[in-house]
């Protein structure tokens, strides 16, 4: 068969075929698969606070914070650092938010991972022991279950109905049915209830130990079987239940150095915990978990530094209203040093201090926390530029 040349080939192509040898013939690298170039999106600017909020709000991530101490909620005991009447308690409520406080987990405070609106200061209330005031459940008129109005938790979640920009926030450090325990919350049967109701309303579950020993003494195998056994007791009952943070009975720290270690992480009986926090029961306000562990930043002694694991708590009593280490001093106190106070800028990935301020945080806990840093204006802070979810209160 005699060769064709590429003419005679092409005539005898179809018209389809033939259209799409020239336009092969015309175009540049015919055969190689291109690649479409895709204009890239511009970067993301980085979060920043307005200089109209700013000059209105004055924010200060670096002030303090006070973490406050309740036990029992009892209409016949009077107040005092143990006892808080309803009426007392829902007092408090209403100063707090009134004064532009505003709710926080003591595990969103440790990790700052707090959502505050701007212009507010966080406030960290806590329960410790578990008690049968704290949370109780009574039968209402309709003949169901419901929540005691005159509770802790009944009163909050009333608050919260009233005031719905108040969140039910706060820590339960509980105690379960071990040695001289009861029920916690003090009602057989009702435990796990009450526990996935406070989880499912954004409260936080937190270790107070297993039997509530004085840990001043303790060994290290015995603060370790506290912990562990704790924690091993409440997820028993709630498997949703944090249990990172801690609240030492008593107040008190172990003696020995060696030993404090054991508060932060260990096991024990095939359990391991590990807590973010470890509060004690002390009087001073906090500073705020950017700030440097630095005393030369805790305005001569009058807050406590940041360490997570020497965190103080402050005790409502108003029979010392006028000393420090009550709410009801403080309280005050702020009202007289606004500045002294930690001001949200409402914005969760930029911590805003004034540049007075800036050299008290610690840019490597702030870099770890995900955070950036924005510093503005003079030295006066001025701008520069389950079942249990579906209760209710009786």
């Amino acid at each position: 068969m005699p060769l064709r040349t590429t003419s005679t080939l092409l005539h005898h192509l179809p018209h389809h075929l033939l259209f799409a040898a020239s336009l092969c013939a015309f175009s540049i690298g015919c055969g190689k698969e291109e690649t479409a170039v895709v204009p890239q999106p511009k970067p993301k600017p980085p979060s920043r606070v307005s200089d109209t909020d700013l000059q209105k709000y004055k924010p200060n991530e670096t002030g303090a914070i006070m973490v406050l101490m309740y036990h029992r909620i009892e209409t016949d005991e009077p107040d005092n650092d143990l006892n808080r009447k309803p009426a007392s308690f829902r007092k408090d409520l209403k100063l707090l938010r009134d004064g532009g406080y505003h709710p926080v987990t003591a595990l969103e405070l440790v990790t700052n991972t707090m959502e505050v609106p701007i212009g507010k200061t966080p406030v960290v209330i806590t329960f410790d022991d578990a008690l049968p005031s704290q949370f109780k459940i009574i039968t209402g008129r309709d003949g169901k279950p419901h929540i005691d109005p005159n509770c802790a938790a009944g009163i909050m979640e009333t608050f919260h109905t009233e005031f719905p920009e108040w969140p039910t926030k706060a820590t339960f450090f509980v105690l379960p049915k071990a040695g001289r325990n009861g029920e916690p919350f003090g009602q057989a049967g009702m435990a796990a209830m009450k526990f996935e109701y406070l989880a499912k309303k954004g409260y936080e579950i937190a270790n107070h130990t297993a039997t509530h020993d004085n840990l001043r003494g303790a060994s290290s195998e015995k603060i370790q079987s506290e912990l562990a056994s704790a924690v091993r007791a409440i997820k028993q009952i709630s498997p949703s239940a944090g249990m990172q943070t801690l609240a030492l009975p008593y107040g008190k720290l172990p003696r020995e150095d060696s030993a404090q270690k054991y508060l932060i992480s260990g096991s024990s009986g095939g359990i391991t915990y590990a807590n973010k926090a470890v509060f004690l029961a002390a009087w001073r306000p906090i500073l705020s978990p950017v700030t440097r562990n630095d005393k030369k930043f805790s305005e001569g002694g009058t807050f406590s530094v940041f360490n997570p694991y020497r965190l103080e708590r402050i005790k409502a009593d108003a029979r010392e209203a006028k000393l420090p280490g009550t709410f009801e001093y403080w309280l005050k106190y702020f009202q007289k040093n606004p500045t002294s106070r930690y001001v949200s800028d409402g914005m969760k990935d930029v911590v805003a201090v004034p540049a007075s301020s800036e050299s008290a945080v610690d840019v490597v806990r702030l870099k770890m926390q995900g955070k950036r840093l924005q510093v503005y204006g003079g030295g006066d802070g001025a701008s520069g530029g389950g079942a249990g979810g579906d209760l209710s209160v009786e």
